[in-house]
Order: structure tokens, then sequence, then C-alpha cells
């Protein structure tokens, strides 16, 4: 092949030459010398061709008995990379030892044959498999910050800490300081500030999400959403029912409702609802965060629905909204959030709810940053009515992530509650 185009460049170099010659010829008589060129070239010519329609007469000759060639390798498919987003590896995680079944070993060819996140098939391969897959330290920050976004504490301002070994004790001022001006010659007694420690020990919180088999097994970024907002939602609720309301029993963290009625930081509700007393109650509240010397460095307000909604509504005599702000996330120009892990059913009547207002600077969260996460076809689990389901019988899976945190606060001062509402 490669002497056919050889011949053939070499044939229009010579054509090229003819051609010169005879367009000189046509418009004045050669010369002895160069009709003798002409003859030559043409000569030439006429050769190069024949040569060229031998080589090609034998090439087709060779094609008509050739015989094709077996290809001794497979064809490498190369899968296309996963998405990354945030809280991919997470979801990604959950499914691929939902889809083998809680067997490590499949879940990591699962995540790097089907899903195409060789990520997150190295992490289930370094996992220590007793208690399921651990979710990589990096990951685990991810979560905590999806999280965010889902639980009024963590909104409002709450801080995250290590929590190193599952025990923190952090000072805190539990009591003044004093100073004093005083004359020439006069003694003045020196006083020391007095600290104790907030005392912070892991708390394990074991989130149960329920996934229909048929999802099981199949990759995309939709089946991945689904997980990933389901076991976000709910260790959100847990959490913020936690933070808010616990008590400290039954391995509980001790939330803010406790720690402010053990430290008499309570506001009762009195009077009827209406727009002065209402606005008179909100002022109450601020009024006693100031008084106690708060810093006020992060306050915010955590509200039932029924309250958020009775407060946005309210109109004055001329019918404007008494607190437009809220339609940006503010109240009395405080950031504002609801949920419904604050009830709207306590008291004696059902009928009562509460307000939670503090400084969130000095709300502390400390995560022990791990999460591990493993797999169950045959588990029972309850659901929101508090029933006991089968997850067999209702032909789901159980996923479970477990993880550890716990809160404190740094300054009791900075958490006013206020109880018994009734609007």
């Amino acid at each position: 092949m490669f002497k056919i185009e050889e011949l053939r460049r070499k044939r229009a170099e010579i054509n090229a030459q003819v051609q010169l010659l005879a367009a000189k010829d046509a418009e004045a008589s050669l010369s002895a010398e160069e009709l003798t060129q002409f003859e030559s070239l043409t000569k030439e010519f006429d050769e190069i061709t024949a040569q060229i329609g031998r080589l090609e007469s034998a090439e087709r000759m060779n094609a008509t008995h050739s015989k094709p060639v077996k290809n001794g390798s497979a064809a490498v498919h190369t899968k296309k990379e996963a998405e990354q987003y945030q809280g991919a590896t997470f979801a990604r995680l959950a499914m691929s030892i939902a889809a083998s079944k809680g067997d490590l070993e499949g879940a990591a060819r699962f995540a790097n044959d089907t899903i195409g996140d060789g990520n997150v098939a190295l992490a289930i391969e370094t996992s220590a498999g007793s208690g399921g897959a651990l979710v990589p330290q990096n990951t685990a920050m991810e979560v905590i910050e999806l999280l965010r976004n889902r639980t009024i504490v963590r909104r409002l301002g709450a801080r995250s800490m290590p929590l190193p070994n599952g025990n923190m004790s952090l000072p805190r001022m539990s009591g003044g300081s004093t100073s004093s001006y005083v004359g020439e010659g006069t003694d003045v007694l020196a006083s020391n500030a007095s600290t104790d420690d907030v005392k912070l020990s892991a708390k394990t919180m074991i989130t149960l999400v329920p996934i229909s088999n048929q999802l099981i097994g199949h990759a995309g970024r939709n089946v991945e959403a689904l997980v990933l907002q389901d076991m976000l939602s709910s260790m959100a609720v847990r959490e913020d029912k936690a933070f808010l309301r616990d008590d400290g029993s039954s391995s509980t963290p001790k939330g803010f409702k406790k720690t402010a009625t053990d430290a008499g930081r309570t506001v009762p509700w009195a009077g009827t609802a209406d727009l002065a007393t209402i606005d008179a109650y909100l002022d109450n509240l601020i009024l006693q965060l100031m008084q106690s010397n708060s810093l006020m460095i992060s306050p915010g307000w955590g509200l039932s629905p029924r309250t958020y909604m009775k407060l946005f509504g309210l109109r004055d005599g001329n019918g404007n909204k008494v607190y437009p702000e809220m339609s940006s996330g503010l109240l009395k120009g405080f950031p504002i959030q609801h949920t419904n892990t604050i009830p709207s059913n306590l008291g004696t009547g059902t009928n009562e709810t509460e307000i939670y207002f503090a400084d969130f600077n000095d709300v502390l969260i400390g995560e022990s940053g791990s999460f591990a996460i493993d797999f169950s076809r045959e588990a029972t689990y309850k659901d929101d009515q508090g029933q006991l389901v089968s997850a067999f019988s209702r032909n789901q899976s159980l996923i479970r992530v477990v993880t550890e945190h716990d809160i404190g606060f740094r300054h009791n001062e900075g958490l006013v509650l206020g109880t018994g509402i009734t609007w």
C-alpha cells in the first residue's frame, strides 16, 4: 500500500511537469531539448501508471484470500464516573450496603461497578465490618453540615465541637469576680471568678430508615436523593427533639427545656391572647435574656408552627402586620425558626406550647464525627404511631445509621423558656 501511494505521488509530479511543457508549447514551439524532455516524461508517466495497475491487481487478489484476525482480548468498557455532590458518599454507602444485603465485600463491588464511585468502594473496603460500614471523616462532616439546615438548634447558631473519645469538659464562669474603686491607703479585698465545667458525654442515636426493596440495587441521582433525604430527615427530627426537650434520662441528652427549668429560666404565659399582651410577653422574654448579662451574640427564637403562624398573622387596628419582618426570618430583630418537635398539645388542657429563646452562641453540640451504616431485611421497627412493624412483611429493608453526640449550655443565663403558651 505504501509503494502504491509513493508511485501515485511521483506520477502526479511528472504530470505537473508535462502540463507546464504543454502550456508552453501552446504559446510557442518547444526547443529540441524540451521536446526530448516531454517525450521522456510521457514515457515515464505511462510506465508508472502500468506499475500502479499491477500493484492494485495484486492487492485485490490478496484481499480475496485473506482471513479476519481474531481479537485475543475482550473490549474494555469504561463506566462514566459518578457525579459528586454534598452527601453523595453518605447516600451511596447506604445504597451499596442495602444492595449487598449487608455484605461489605459485595457492597464495595456494587459501589465500584454499578454506581461507579471508587471512593465509596474504598471507604467500604477499609471499614470495620462488625458494626457496619464506617462513614469517612470528611463525609461525616458533610452530613453534619447537611443537618444544619434541617434542625433549628443548629440553624439558629449552635456550635459544633469535636467529642474526642466520647467525652469533653469545657470550663465556664459560674460566679463573677468583682472590681471596686479605693482611696489612698485603703485596702481592697481581692476576689476570684468561680468556674465549673460543662461536661459532654457521647449519647448514641440510632436512626432506622425503611426503604422499599424495589429501590434496592438501583443506582442514579434520583434514588440517591430519596435515600439521602429520608436519612437526613429522620436524624434531624430526632436531634431537634433531643436538643430541645429531652431530659437526660434513658441515655438521652439533657436538652434546652430541662436545663432552663432546673436553672429557673422559665417565664409562664398569663393573660388574654391579644396583640398588646402577646407583644409585651415577647418583650419580657427578651428582657429576661438582657438582664441576665447574656452577651446576646447569636440570640434566636424556636416556636411551634401554631405559635409561629399566630404571630405571622397578627395585625394592628389598621390591618397592617405587626411583625412584617417574619417574612425575612426575624422576630423583633432576632432569627426565628419553627419545628413540629415543639408540641402544641401540652398542659392539662392539651392546648399549650412553648417558646424557646436563647443566645445560641452558648449552645454547644459535641460531635463524635463518626457514622456507622448497617442493613437488615428481617428487622422490625416502630412507625410514627408507635406500632411495631415488620420490614419483611412490608417488603421493606431497614438502613440503620448510628452516631454519637451530646448538647451542652455554657451559660444557663443565656436561656429563656416561655411556658403555657395557649396561642
